[in-house]
């Protein structure tokens, strides 16, 4: 009997659960099996490959007002000393100040206690600033009237007091966060650690993926730059700087999008004639909005499945399959973990020890079912973070959402429809009306959206709703019962647009001779001065940089695919052919005398696997 279809027994208090047997792809086609199969244009296109290298995406955040982020200023202003008023003398005498100047270099234990029976507040202020001036590892305290001077690093130290805070009409501290090939909640959980700090303190308005160099802005309620003083020396991959007081937090959603700077690499040199039709077309037609494969995450048994188990409030199927064993998990000690749940069923065990305690969302919900006995499988579900069940949820809702884009493309192609749904300004799509037939000439394409299926959206007036409804009765969901008492599972529902248009497109083909050279220059490569000099003397290979701006939750995968007319996993397939045929070549070179060429073809064909 296969291990996938073995029913698992178990003691009576425990339920029987079955080994979820995973959906293959349409004919192995990962974008299919999530709606992505329409193109705008019938371009040849071009091969090539992408995501090579993580320094090949460039990601700079686009803020509210229009502005594009950048790393500029690594330097953490001292604010705390400039609101100090210099008319104001430190009551301090040379002896307290060198005492102050060798705890600072000893770092011992030793309390230091200066008087302030007959000081006023300005002069105490005045005090706590010159402490801070003189090392920010000295704390300073009043107690029982008078200031303590410790030395305890400030990463340990409890924020200060408010009324020390520069200017109170700014509470907050908005600063720029660069990070190379880690997402924005590792960064900020690194950052939160090293600073002793709950992560729930910082605020961002977008995350950003971990494959590239990212620019963002964080915020943060009351705590000085000064306090980020070592982040940059202490943090691989990680910078901060542009620091400033602001009035109020980021919140999720508060940005107009993204730029994008991306290199392709190895281009077929004769594709170059064919680069300009693509990307002016992409210019002129724009593409379809997808949401692309990062949305729906790596796994074999794929996010949205989770999705559509929850949706249908079927939470033993949804525990199952997130706790389902998957071969592609990359870390040995999760294949463990899972391999050992899918075969006994015994958490004790699992959790007590024999395998390596490590945080994931697996051993989150193992620690829930053990938390509640696996009785209240809702309980047990709730101890994985909110966000990532909700991401769970929207993975569902998007794929439904490319299936019926890839729907409308193949039966009405680019006609705006009477019913369809329209908004007049594509920065704000809350304000959605309906195409008629007074106003259907004025409409753009752009300004169409479609429906992610919740119960508080509308939904086309014509055709399309019924498509929605039969999807999700495929999935024997109720399009009308989409709320739930648990607020957790309940979806709304959005509006995404139909169509996008990359913004401020520009390119420039280049020409490199090593495969791993780095054309681009990130933020951080500008303020280190580092020198990008890409030698190609020989113009062995042929890449395209390429520049341009989407707005938010738009995929840039996605314009990638509209311009070089491939599917993200064709080009994957193409380029390990190519390693693959480059291997077979040099093994065919240096083996032609030696009768061996097809024992080290098989090896090759084992190493490529």
């Amino acid at each position: 009997m296969d291990s996938n279809d073995r029913i698992q027994t178990e003691s009576n208090d425990e339920p029987v659960r079955k080994r979820i047997r995973t959906e293959p792809s349409p004919d192995n086609n990962p974008e299919e099996a999530v709606g992505i199969s329409q193109f705008l244009s019938n371009n040849e296109g071009f091969d090539g490959i992408i995501k090579y290298r993580y320094s090949d995406f460039l990601v700079n955040e686009i803020s509210s007002n229009g502005t594009v982020i950048h790393l500029t200023d690594l330097s953490c202003p001292e604010y705390d000393q400039h609101n100090s008023s210099p008319s104001i003398d430190i009551p301090l005498n040379e002896e307290i100040i060198n005492r102050l100047k060798t705890l600072s270099k000893t770092h011992d234990k030793d309390i230091i206690s200066i008087p302030v029976d007959n000081l006023t507040k300005e002069q105490r202020t005045a005090i706590h600033h010159f402490v801070r001036s003189i090392d920010v590892n000295l704390k300073s305290e009043l107690i029982n009237n008078s200031i303590q001077v410790t030395y305890q690093p400030i990463a340990h130290q409890v924020r200060r007091s408010t009324d020390q805070w520069p200017d109170k009409s700014k509470p907050y501290i908005k600063f720029v966060l660069y990070k190379e090939n880690r997402d924005t909640m590792d960064a900020i959980q690194s950052i939160a650690a090293s600073l002793n700090m709950n992560t729930s303190l910082f605020q961002y308005a977008g995350i950003k993926d971990k494959r590239g160099k990212t620019c963002q802005e964080i915020t943060i309620h009351k705590v000085l730059p000064i306090k980020f003083k070592n982040i940059n020396q202490r943090l691989p991959a990680i910078k901060v700087g542009n620091f400033e007081l602001c009035q109020a937090p980021l919140r999720l959603g508060q940005l107009q999008g993204n730029r994008f700077e991306i290199f392709i690499r190895d281009i077929p040199l004769k594709s170059s004639e064919h680069i300009e039709t693509c990307v002016n077309s992409c210019i002129e037609k724009g593409f379809i909005n997808y949401f692309g494969l990062q949305r729906f995450g790596s796994r074999t048994l794929a996010t949205q499945t989770v999705g559509k188990y929850l949706l249908r409030h079927d939470w033993s199927l949804a525990i199952d399959a997130i706790l389902a064993y998957d071969e592609t998990i990359t870390h040995d000690w999760l294949r463990q973990l899972l391999n050992q749940w899918n075969k006994t069923h015994d958490i004790k065990t699992i959790l007590d020890g024999t395998i390596p305690y490590r945080r994931s969302i697996e051993v989150d919900l193992l620690r829930g079912l053990q938390k509640h006995n696996q009785t209240d499988l809702i309980g047990a579900l709730s101890c994985i973070p909110r966000n990532t069940r909700l991401l769970y949820l929207h993975a569902y809702q998007s794929m439904i959402w490319n299936k019926i884009v890839s729907r409308r493309l193949i039966t009405y192609g680019m006609e705006i429809l009477i019913g369809d749904l329209y908004i007049n300004d594509i920065n704000n799509d809350n304000q959605v009306s309906y195409v008629t037939e007074q106003n259907q000439k004025e409409i753009k394409l752009e300004q169409i959206v479609l429906p992610l299926p919740g119960y508080d959206i509308k939904y086309p007036l014509n055709d399309i709703h019924s498509w929605y409804r039969d999807l999700l009765n495929e999935d024997n969901i109720n399009i009308d019962q989409m709320k739930y008492h648990v607020k957790d599972y309940s979806l709304p529902g959005n509006y995404r647009q139909f169509i996008v248009h990359p913004g401020d497109i520009e390119y420039r083909i280049v020409y490199y001779d090593n495969i791993n050279d780095d054309p681009l220059h990130s933020d951080y490569d500008r303020l280190m001065k580092h020198e990008m000099n890409v030698p190609c003397e020989m113009k062995k290979y042929m890449g395209l940089i390429l520049a341009f701006s989407l707005p938010k939750s738009s995929y840039a995968t996605m314009a990638l695919r509209e311009i070089l007319h491939r599917n993200e996993s064709k080009l994957q397939t193409h380029h390990q052919e190519q390693q693959k045929q480059q291997q077979q070549d040099q093994s065919s070179s240096t083996n032609q005398t030696d009768g061996n060429q097809e024992a080290d073809e098989e090896e090759i064909e084992d190493v490529i696997v």
